[in-house]
This record gives structure tokens, C-alpha cells and sequence, in this order.
């Protein structure tokens, strides 16, 4: 079967023995795999050796290891990136986002850029009404569900979204759905066909970057979504009002970890900064049912499809002006 590895030197895109599962596992046939932000970074701490990667998956049940139940060959799934164990303290005491044990294909250094791969069954979500491409979407779209969750938005907020990827477009449709009274993208221009999708679903204005803090928003910002990189927090800081919620899932690597800001002008605008990590995940269903419904229109978002010997163009690809949401079907 194939399979992409990359290292700081690039991507290659070779050949491995088919997996076989084990005891709770399934073997997934690779049928979606979206481009992640974070499939994009160089990890300067990583090792240098070749790795898999790609968590954003569709595919189909291609081979069950002994013990597990309620999926059969054939079926279509979706994958969570990580899944909580159920069996932990915190799973039993309701705090399944603290697991001790999560369960995921991470830990199995197997991965969505293949042909196949293997998964802990528990990741596994049935879905066969969904084009796998749309399907995949649920991965991320869980992510700005949590973003939602925590920032505790409804009718009465003014919100801020700072980076329109994906997430923050989805951040953005979901705003429009809980009812927010003014939502506002911190995009740049040059990411065109992002902001005219922002446009089309409803967004009070797309604020260039470089303008956030000087622009006037009309309206006192009480919810900031933050899905750009830590630097970022800087500027969101400065635009919340008294008493805002800042909600953040902005990654990066190295020296770009890192931000600095006013912690007494935090403390005294009485800011909350809530970290959002979606690990594990807990939201696939509802995520599924959003694509389902069109609160969230995920063939809008679907701009690029490539196949698996074309991964490193599907890569540029995701840099490019008309470029939203790329995915990869084997």
C-alpha cells in the first residue's frame, strides 16, 4: 500500500506492508483526508525521521481485529483524532475532555495520508450519507464546536474571530447559528476566496490583521476566537472589552510558541483566556449532524481535492488565494 511520510526535507510518498489489526482495532480504507494547519508546520522538536500524518479522515471499514462489535466490514466511517477511553476517573466523573487514556491512531504512528491505516475502534463514527470529502470535515468542525463551547457565545455577543481557515469560517457559521448579534474575521486580503466566503455567510466585516487594533468594531468585543498562532493573543487582548472571553486553539512551533502581552492591563480588563484542545474528541455527532443540516456547508468549504501521489501539490495548494478548505482522496 502507499503511504506519505514526511521530514524536514519534504515529503515522500512510498510503499508498506498492509497493516493487520489487532485485538480492538480496525483496519480503515482511506477514502478523505483533509489538510490540517498544523500538517503544514515544521516541528523543530521532531524527530528526523520520516513520520505519517494526516488526521482527518473518511473511510471504510476494511478489516476488524477480534473483539470488536458494531462494525462490520463495509461500513463507512469517520474517524475521531482521539477518542476518550470511558473506563478512567475523569471519564466516569463526566470529564471525558480531562481522559487519562485516550484512545487514537496517533499513538499507533498510523495515519490518514495511505491507502490504509489502523484505528482503535472506538474512533470509528458511522457515516454513510455524507460525501467522504464533506465527512472528513467533522474533525475540524469539532474543534470550533469546542471553540463555541467555551467562549459560551449566544445572542447577546460581539465576536472576533481571528484567523479565516477553515475553523475560523466554521467558527463563523456556527456565531451566525447560536444568533450572535455582530461577528467580525481578522483575515487577510490576500486569502480571497476565505473572505468572500466569510461575505456569504454573514459576516459584519473582514478586518485585514494589521488593522485589528485601530479598527472601530462599533460595538464593545466580548467574545474573541482565536485560530491563528499565539502571537496573536497579543492583538486580541488588546481589542477585548471588559470582561471578554478570549477562546484559543492557535498552534506553532519553536520561538512562534510564544507571546508576549500586558498582564495588567488582563487582569485589570478582568479577561478570560480559555485554551481550547480538542483532544479528545468530543463532538464527531454532532459535528456530523451540523454537515448534515447545513449549519455549517461543508461542500463550501471543500475548494481543492487531490489524489495521494499528488500530496505535496495538495500541500502548496492550501497556500494559494482561492484555496479554503484541500482535501485528499486516495
Amino acid at each position: 500500500m502507499r503511504i506519505a511520510r514526511k521530514d524536514p526535507s519534504g515529503i515522500t510518498l512510498g510503499q508498506a506492508p498492509m497493516p493487520e489489526p489487532a485485538p480492538g482495532q480496525i483496519r480503515v480504507r482511506v477514502t478523505a483526508c483533509g489538510i490540517c494547519g498544523t500538517d503544514l508546520q515544521e516541528n523543530p522538536g521532531a524527530p528526523d525521521t520520516p513520520e505519517g500524518f494526516g488526521h482527518e479522515i473518511a473511510g471504510v471499514v476494511d478489516a476488524l481485529g477480534d473483539g470488536v462489535r458494531d462494525l462490520a466490514v463495509g461500513d463507512r466511517i469517520v474517524l475521531d483524532s482521539a477518542t476518550p477511553c470511558g473506563r478512567c476517573d475523569a471519564c466516569r466523573n463526566a470529564r471525558q475532555e480531562l481522559c487519562t487514556d485516550v484512545q487514537s491512531f496517533f499513538f499507533l504512528g498510523s495515519f490518514g495520508f495511505a491507502d490504509y491505516m489502523l484505528v482503535p475502534a472506538i474512533c470509528a463514527i458511522p457515516c454513510a450519507d455524507l460525501d467522504p470529502a464533506v465527512a472528513c470535515l467533522q474533525e475540524p468542525l469539532g474543534v470550533a464546536i469546542d471553540m463555541m463551547r467555551l467562549a459560551e457565545i449566544g445572542p447577546q455577543s460581539n465576536v472576533l474571530i481571528m484567523g479565516g481557515g477553515p475553523i475560523g469560517l466554521m467558527a463563523l457559521a456556527l456565531a451566525r447559528a447560536a444568533g450572535a448579534r455582530r461577528v467580525f474575521l481578522s483575515q487577510g486580503a490576500g486569502r480571497r476566496a476565505r473572505c468572500a466566503l466569510a461575505l456569504k455567510w454573514g459576516v459584519d466585516a473582514v478586518v485585514p490583521p494589521e488593522q485589528v487594533t485601530g479598527f472601530d468594531f462599533g460595538c464593545e468585543l466580548d467574545r474573541v476566537l482565536v485560530t491563528a498562532p499565539p502571537k496573536t493573543l497579543t492583538d486580541a487582548f488588546a481589542v477585548a472589552g471588559k470582561g471578554a472571553i478570549v477562546s484559543f486553539v492557535g498552534i506553532e512551533h519553536g520561538e512562534g510558541a510564544f507571546c508576549r502581552f500586558d498582564a495588567n492591563a488582563f487582569h485589570f480588563k478582568k479577561l478570560q483566556l480559555r485554551a481550547s484542545f480538542a483532544s479528545p474528541a468530543l463532538f464527531g455527532p454532532l459535528a456530523l449532524q451540523y454537515l448534515r443540516e447545513g449549519v455549517v456547508d461543508g461542500k463550501a468549504l471543500v475548494s481543492h481535492r487531490f489524489g495521494l501521489d499528488d500530496l505535496a501539490q495538495a500541500m502548496a495548494a492550501t497556500r494559494e488565494p482561492d484555496a479554503i478548505k484541500v482535501v485528499v482522496e486516495p
